[in-house]
């Protein structure tokens, strides 16, 4: 225990730690007084049960607590709401924008301070910890502890600061916090806010919407920096406009690297404030430092720091901020010190490696995938043409790559590739980017290519003069390049929006590389209507395939296997849905037919393909160390991380990404005991989530134990998306599956906790939460068209996910079914088989073999069917999950009676027409045989 007229200095990693201290001192005080900007309910859960007993056993207790920036949430204020009905001795103010300046602005309510009594002692604690999560556990956070005679001075004008705070704020109660809550809905949600007088036709786009909610998710984790990443064109000012309306600032500052923008962004940010700021420009010709939103250049900016203090401004915008580690952007960064930093730019990748993503403590909230982005507009839609290339054999061996080398670059197959370019030349100066293999075949391929084009080829010894000299050549109408020829520098990166066309004269390697590089030519720009992608297929169609694999990817939401793979390589993808908006697919009819018998003989599941697109994904992200569950999300390169879960290593399942990647043998990983690795594979099992609830209960227990009626206090909040049923459930099948132990009232986890496996645990739940908030909706039973186990459904309607055997199951007037198309049965078997499509609306349903008079009854009864279908069982050993198709009705029973030709035994089923309420969608259609 410390002595009197002590001061000690706590952080997350002292030996005692800042939360360690507040809770020791809750247990032993005779009163506290906390006064704390930010409070997060998964950083109260860390002190409540301190909080509550120091109450139960007489303890006094004051909080106030702020709506500042929106980020303290509403879970925690009914919680304390709750503690003042049910303890005298404690009250919480709320500071709802309570203080103005001498101009009638609101001052923000930023204090830390948490002040304690004891019988011989006080102590107050103050610093920068706020009451969340990343806070008390993982920031790094500085708080000094004083320690003195009650009466001592200090204390005593505290507590008078403290005195006028409470006097100045509001008493917490419902009303109150439900006007918060209304306002928190309508900033985050609705985003259809009163901007001002020019505002009502400005209203955030597909991109922004998305956005908007994970920037403000991030701040609530206590994220001080974010880099939005999204195509040209896609509204990044106005996005940057909506998140500053959203936080609020009192004074902003927005960067730019090029002074012909600066005037534009100045006026996106009026439409959207209207006249609430002032607004000023910082360039050669204007100096207003005063304005509310200062618009200034780099160079200048960083050439004059000296004339703002470093906190002036609490939201900074770092406009096109690929240029962010030239050092002009360095010293801007370095010297402010802002409560929020925003980075916006389309291509985040620097041409000299530098590491932007690094300047954002690597948070990247929202990055816009491909397909959203051509439907919105916000890119130009490509025409792929897959050209079989015979004049070259890609499987050579390694040993003999300067024949392979030899074969690209001859006179014969440049002529053919010349005359593929005419074939398929856009209107226009011709402005190509050509990959190909390696230095050697960039340089033959320029000087071949050169008889007819004006070319040049750049590698990695290339300046980044030279390259940029070369990228503007390509682009300006009026210079003579026509074609550069590159190995790997423009797989990473590089803004040359004029490109017209995409040359691949080498194999393609990955789905990875091939979104990859496809990206470098779908940049708006003047005058272009779309790109032309030539790919010449050679004869190596373990290779080729993949890019059959990249295209599904872009499919809104097939369940990719053989049949429908082949299916849409012979259609030319036309099922993707994306011909309306632009986007051209064709194989020539030679390639079409050796990659569908290609398709046809390979496992895609195999431990060879996931290890290489695993290893595709970690050299695309420029990790270091094993990309993070959430490294998978919002990115059109990375493979589907279920694939990795369902993989078998030495025909064992590895079960979740962990076993994975310790099968694969990939270095660095952290070390779990068996019994760690198997709660991970639990956690993982739940994945994708259908509901929040067990992955909230985990977060819950993840740090200590608590009584189970605990648990359901902090989902009384909302008791619309937790129902008490559902946590209930939740609980008993944790236990059940030994996730969670029961000892008399209280809840754990039944695994050893370690920093390790709270690091891990901490990216894996983060990666479920996110996913079900981008794919679910809280108030379905079943999301139409998405995806489900048996297990899933099970768990929704509050039954045992382990009861999967049958294919029928009867709950109250519902009746759930699981049917399958059997896509992979011969023709003469599918002719036979009942279940199936009759029309996009009507159903063909045939029950099992001698139904029970029961379950009869109960079909009979029943107002409607829930239908889940599958193409196939599985594929190379991985079970594929159904599709919700929605609900109908039954009609038209008819009886059968077969006689089983083995036993003889006559089976008596009933055939039923289904009725669906929704008719499917033209690509399910496609995909299930109705619009064959």
């Amino acid at each position: 225990m410390a002595n009197m007229d002590d001061n000690l200095f706590f952080t997350n990693y002292t030996e005692q730690t800042f939360l360690e201290r507040i809770k020791d001192n809750l247990r032993r005080c005779d009163l506290f007084c906390f006064s704390v900007s930010f409070i997060k309910k998964a950083g109260l859960v860390l002190i409540i049960k301190d909080i509550e007993s120091a109450l139960q056993r007489g303890c006094q207790g004051k909080i106030i607590t702020s709506t500042y920036q929106n980020f303290t949430d509403v879970e925690s204020l009914q919680k304390f709401l709750h503690l003042q009905e049910e303890y005298d001795r404690f009250e919480c103010h709320l500071d709802y924008e309570s203080f103005h300046d001498n101009n009638y602005s609101v001052i923000g309510y930023h204090s830390k301070g948490y002040y304690f009594e004891f019988a011989d002692r006080a102590e107050l604690i103050v610093g920068s910890s706020n009451i969340t999560r990343y806070a008390l556990k993982k920031n790094v956070e500085w708080d000094l502890a004083v320690i003195k005679n009650r009466d001592s001075g200090v204390f005593l004008e505290m507590k008078k600061e403290f005195d006028d705070k409470w006097s100045r704020t509001f008493s917490l109660d419902r009303e109150l916090i439900n006007k918060y809550k209304k306002r928190i809905d309508f900033a985050i949600e609705c985003w259809d806010m009163d901007y001002g007088q020019k505002v009502e036709n400005v209203r955030p786009n597909y991109m922004q919407h998305k956005a908007l909610k994970e920037l403000n998710r991030y701040r609530t984790m206590g994220k001080k920096r974010a880099l939005v990443v999204a195509a040209a064109g896609s509204g990044k000012t106005f996005l940057a406009a909506f998140d500053a309306r959203n936080f609020d600032p009192k004074r902003l500052l927005y960067v730019v690297h090029e002074g012909s923008i600066m005037q534009k962004s100045m006026e996106t940010f009026q439409e959207v404030f209207g006249a609430e700021r002032s607004y000023g420009i910082y360039n050669q010709s204007s100096h207003e430092l005063d304005a509310d939103f200062l618009f200034a250049g780099n160079i200048i900016l960083s050439r004059s720091l000296e004339l703002f203090g470093k906190d002036d401004f609490d939201y900074i915008i770092l406009d096109e901020c690929h240029h962010a580690t030239a050092d002009s952007y360095k010293k801007i960064i370095e010297y402010f010190e802002p409560e929020f930093l925003v980075g916006l730019t389309a291509t985040p990748e620097r041409m000299d490696n530098e590491d932007v993503f690094e300047l954002f403590d690597s948070n990247v909230p929202y990055e816009l995938r491909l397909r959203d982005a051509i439907i919105n507009d916000l890119v130009v839609p490509f025409r792929y043409y897959g050209i079989r290339d015979s004049l070259v054999d890609y499987g050579l061996s390694k040993d003999k790559e300067r024949k392979l080398i030899a074969q690209l670059a001859s006179t014969d197959h440049c002529d053919f590739i010349k005359d593929r370019i005419e074939e398929y030349r856009p209107e226009g100066k011709l402005k190509v980017l050509a990959f190909c293999k390696n230095i050697t075949h960039a340089r033959m391929m320029a000087e071949e290519l050169g008889e007819y084009y004006h070319t040049a080829y750049l590698t990695g010894k290339n300046t980044v003069t030279e390259r940029k000299s070369a990228y503007d050549d390509l682009q300006d109408d009026s210079k003579e390049l026509e074609i550069i020829c590159t190995v790997d520098i423009l797989n990473e990166g590089v803004d040359i929006p004029g490109v017209n066309m995409v040359l691949f004269l080498r194999p393609t390697e990955s789905s990875t590389i091939f979104i990859q590089q496809l990206g470098r030519g779908l940049r708006k720009y003047e005058g272009k209507s779309y790109v032309t992608v030539l790919d010449f297929i050679g004869n190596s169609y373990k290779r080729s395939v993949q890019v059959a694999f990249a295209l599904g990817s872009l499919a809104k939401n097939f369940i990719l296997e053989k049949r429908l793979m082949q299916s849409l390589v012979k259609d030319d993808f036309k099922a993707l849905g994306l011909s309306e908006y632009g986007v051209k697919v064709h194989f020539d009819e030679e390639s079409q037919q050796e990659i569908i018998k290609y398709i046809d003989n390979e496992n895609f599941n195999g431990i060879n393909y996931l290890k290489q697109d695993y290893y595709n994904f970690k050299k695309y992200s420029n990790s270091e160390f094993y990309p993070k569950h959430m490294d998978y999300l919002n990115n059109d390169c990375a493979p589907d991380l279920m694939r990795f879960f369902s993989s078998k290593i030495s025909n064992k399942k590895t079960g979740c990404y962990y076993s994975f990647l310790k099968g694969i043998g990939e270095e660095n990983l952290p070390l779990f005991t068996d019994a760690q690795t198997d709660f991970i594979k639990y956690v993982s099992s739940l994945l994708p989530l259908v509901r929040r609830h067990e992955y909230e209960i985990i977060k819950l227990l993840m740090d200590e134990a608590l009584k189970e009626k605990q648990i359901y206090e902090f989902f009384e909040s909302d008791k619309e998306s937790y129902k008490v049923e559902e946590i209930e459930h939740a609980i008993k099948f944790m236990i059940k599956k030994k996730a969670v132990i029961r000892k008399e009232d209280m809840l754990s986890l039944n695994v050893e906790m370690d920093d390790q496996l709270r690091e891990y645990l901490d990216d894996l739940l983060e990666y479920g939460l996110v996913r079900y908030d981008s794919e679910y909706m809280y108030h379905e039973k079943f999301v139409l068209w998405n995806n489900y186990r048996m297990d899933q459904v099970q768990l929704k309607m509050l039954k045992d996910p382990d009861h999967n055997q049958k294919g029928t199951y009867f709950y109250g007037d519902e009746v759930i079914i699981f049917a399958s198309l059997k896509k992979d049965a011969s023709l003469e078997e599918r002719l036979n088989y009942k279940d199936k499509f009759l029309e996009d609306n009507l159903f063909q349903w045939e029950c099992e073999n001698n139904i029970s008079a029961a379950d009869l009854q109960s079909l009979r009864l029943s107002k409607y069917a829930h239908l889940f279908i599958r193409k196939v069982s599985e594929e190379h050993g991985v079970r594929l999950p159904y599709t919700y198709v929605g609900t109908g009705t039954f009609s038209n029973e008819r009886r059968q009676e077969k006689v089983d030709k083995t036993t003889g035994k006559t089976n008596i089923t009933y055939l039923y027409d289904i009725g669906m309420e929704k008719e499917l969608p033209e690509y399910l259609q496609y995909d299930f045989g109705v619009a064959e």
